[in-house]
């Protein structure tokens, strides 16, 4: 769900606080391993494969598809 304190209400690809949804970004990519094949995350939705080729469509329908809730892509690391 979208946290008020860092995601605007008003707009569905902007934020309120910069920082933290930059630290959350993060913390999510971190764990992108741990996410990618946790089965009870598929099953309810949170965590959606997509192929690279797509996942700007995929984001923007998700956003209008399932609004106050928070979706970011995330990759592995290139490191």
């Amino acid at each position: 769900m979208i946290d008020d304190t860092i995601h605007s209400k008003n707009d569905r690809n902007s934020v309120n606080d910069p920082e933290a949804a930059s630290k959350l970004r993060k913390r999510i990519e971190s764990k992108y391993h741990e996410y990618h094949k946790d089965a009870t995350l598929l099953a309810s939705g949170t965590v959606i494969p997509c192929g690279t080729s797509v996942w700007r469509d995929a984001l923007i329908r998700l956003r209008d598809d399932r609004p106050g809730h928070y979706f970011v892509p995330i990759f592995p690391s290139s490191k």
